[in-house]
């Protein structure tokens, strides 16, 4: 597939983005791994209705990662004898490990190869980059299903030997990574969540999409450290802050976070867990503070499990469109999602415990749903206010109290 050549010239820049300065070493890292694209693929022709080597890719983030759970467990239902394989970056791979459904993980050393980048040693990133390219052909993978479908997942999943690689079509696939495909696959034109559009890659397998499952795996160490962070009586809620660097847009006021943890103390008795994650705790202490002992702040967490087993052990969570209130979400946790720019229809947290969006909180404003990175003049994320999000949080812990008593109730002798 000689239309590997253009992208050479035209996109050096996407594989792994950094700043400016490392520009060099994306090109050494994208001519690696372009060169193992055209060398790698397999000749061999697969059925991909009876392929039993099958590696997944969604490098990133950590809500996309999330959405991808149900793709994973749809093919091990469908085909409890196939070798699964995940192709993740370091930032969600802890996510990941010891994933009861997944026979190999593997970690694209996003960091690294930077980091080598940056202290001007291409040739160890590219040889960085051909070590993780020669594990994953080693494992004879004959398909791959690229839920991310950029160009960085799709010559990655070229370069893994993988003979029908299925992703996806455009509109939903960027930077011609269709062009990689052997199985472009065009999904439903409407507005569909982004966990439902994965399953559609599930058809060139000859899988029909079903309803959505997801297992998310929490070690019994992850458990432990939960258990001794949320030792005094609850309800828990679990209040998250952050967004990530890219998403400054999606961020709801954090007075407004204090505030709502002083009115479910109040009114509901709520002890208020703010979580953080890389770069956020200076924000956690901060709305932390400003609820007059009302909220403590989470100690830092490892691994995405310990922050999994965390939201496991509240009775609510709430958050913006953030990847750990993606997270909350598929464990089944009741969540309230703050939303602003993003459209919920799409984008909304899937909820495990009921297969459908969770609990949205959206203002309809004029400039909402938009695609901006930056904005003058945010009115979408203000428009929320304080008692709505108390009121749904409310809502949700009285929905596990009823639950409890009713669970004592049943267990009750006649």
């Amino acid at each position: 597939m000689r239309a590997l050549d253009g992208f050479a010239h035209t996109q050096p820049n996407a594989l792994w983005r950094g700043s400016p300065r490392e520009s060099g070493g994306r090109r050494e890292a994208f001519a690696t791994v372009r060169e193992s694209a055209l060398e790698g693929e397999s000749l061999v022709s697969v059925d991909a209705t009876t392929a039993r080597r099958i590696l997944i890719v969604r490098l990133s983030s950590l809500g996309d990662v999330v959405h991808a759970l149900p793709l994973l467990d749809a093919v091990r239902r469908a085909r409890p004898d196939a070798h699964l394989g995940w192709l993740v970056e370091e930032a969600t791979a802890s996510l990941l490990e010891g994933h009861p459904q997944l026979d190999r993980l593997f970690v694209a050393p996003r960091r690294e190869v930077l980091a080598l980048a940056r202290a001007g040693r291409w040739a160890a990133a590219g040889g960085r980059l051909r070590s993780l390219l020669g594990e994953l052909r080693a494992e004879r993978f004959e398909l791959s299903l690229d839920a991310q479908s950029n160009l960085r997942s799709g010559l990655l999943a070229r370069a893994s030997g993988a003979s029908r690689r299925v992703g996806f079509a455009p509109p939903f696939s960027k930077e011609h990574a269709h062009w990689l495909l052997t199985d472009p696959v065009s999904a439903p034109a409407g507005k569909q969540l982004k966990v439902e559009r994965n399953l559609e890659l599930l058809r060139p397998l000859g899988i029909e999409p079903g309803p959505a499952r997801a297992h998310v795996p929490v070690s019994e160490r992850a458990r432990k450290f939960a258990e001794e962070v949320l030792c005094a009586p609850g309800p828990w809620v679990a209040l998250h802050p952050g967004v990530s660097g890219m998403g400054a847009l999606k961020q709801w006021p954090p007075e407004r976070f204090a505030q709502v943890a002083r009115q479910l103390e109040a009114s509901y008795g709520a002890r208020v867990l703010v979580t953080w994650g890389p770069g956020e705790e200076v924000l956690a202490q901060r709305v932390a503070r400003a609820t007059d002992g009302s909220a403590r702040v989470a100690p830092a967490t490892v691994s995405l499990q310990e922050l999994a087993a965390l939201y496991q052990g509240c009775a609510a969570v709430a958050g913006s469109d953030t990847g750990p209130v993606h997270l909350a979400a598929a464990l089944g946790v009741p969540t309230v999602a703050l939303f602003g720019p993003k459209d919920p229809a799409i984008y909304a947290p899937w909820q495990a415990q009921t297969g459908r969006a969770a609990r949205v909180i959206w203002k309809d404003v004029h400039c909402s749903p938009c695609g901006k990175r930056r904005c003058g003049n945010i009115i979408c994320m203000p428009a929320i206010g304080v008692e709505e999000v108390v009121r749904a949080l409310g809502e949700s812990l009285e929905e596990a109290r009823e639950g409890t008593r009713l669970a004592g109730s049943l267990g009750q002798p006649a």
